[in-house]
């Protein structure tokens, strides 16, 4: 299953169902330019909806300033009269797009895609998590075409630490509809801070020096739709970045992903 296919699917028929959507105030007088991306932005996915001046793909990529022509996302078989179309874009994307309409009348609608980011580099450590870590540097980067950064892109199954609701087993089990409670290993990272948001709500593990650790829990994520299941339920206020497992029974230190906050914290 394409989970990301499937929360597409689910904001083009918020879409057709008339719900509340991320979209721009409607201007009765020209729109100011924007000033800068939040950092959720910075990392987020966007469908935007393709009308007005941004009716098709290609004033989508000239308004937005992109290289390559974005990816179409169709309605079809939504709406029985009508279809609507939307373009996938990023966060940078959104922000040129809404400068180059500063000054008209016309409010483009951006749909969010919360989805956790996971962009997990070939060719060094980066993103990595801790304020220590410089993936620029000589010994964090490929030094030739050999060389493996784990955990990769695709690695599955691949060790998840975790810190917060989804080291509870009933909520980790729902998540994913496991017919048995899941089992985890008692763990650690180093170079991260534990802070909360949403007003005290919310877990929120962010970069620290490397003098830093966070208990928490480590647990056997076995496949790309499982991950993406857990990557929708963090939304896009975390993102995926590596880092150095210790498991607390065997003093083994394992190379995984975890769900870093890229919000505000309280």
């Amino acid at each position: 299953m394409d989970f990301l296919f499937e929360l597409e699917n689910m904001a083009i028929m918020t879409e057709y169902n008339g719900d509340i959507l991320e979209t721009s105030p409607i201007h009765q007088q020209p729109a100011p330019a924007p000033t800068a991306l939040s950092a959720r932005d910075q990392s987020s996915t966007f469908l935007v909806k393709l009308e007005g001046p941004l009716s098709t793909p290609t004033k989508v990529q000239e308004l937005s300033g992109s290289l390559t022509t974005p990816i179409l996302k169709e309605g079809e078989g939504i709406g029985e009269t009508s279809t609507t179309n939307f373009c996938l874009i990023t966060g940078s994307m959104k922000l040129a797009i809404l400068s180059a309409l500063a000054g008209t009348l016309f409010s483009p609608t951006f749909i969010r895609v919360n989805l956790s980011p996971k962009h997990l580099s070939d060719y060094s450590i980066a993103p990595t998590l801790g304020h220590d870590v410089d993936p620029t540097l000589p010994q964090n980067r490929a030094t030739d075409a050999e060389e493996i950064f784990l955990p990769t892109q695709n690695q599955y199954p691949v060790w998840y630490f975790f810190y917060g609701n989804l080291a509870v087993p009933e909520i980790l089990a729902a998540r994913l509809g496991l017919k048995e409670m899941p089992t985890f290993r008692k763990a650690l990272v180093q170079g991260g801070f534990l802070k909360t948001w949403g007003g005290g709500k919310y877990k929120a593990l962010i970069d620290g020096p490397a003098s830093t650790s966070v208990d928490g829990w480590a647990y056997e994520v076995c496949s790309e739709e499982d991950e993406e299941m857990l990557r929708y339920y963090e939304t896009d206020y975390y993102e995926v970045v590596r880092c150095d497992i210790h498991m607390q029974d065997t003093a083994e230190i394992v190379k995984g992903p975890v769900f870093k906050f890229i919000g505000d914290v309280d």
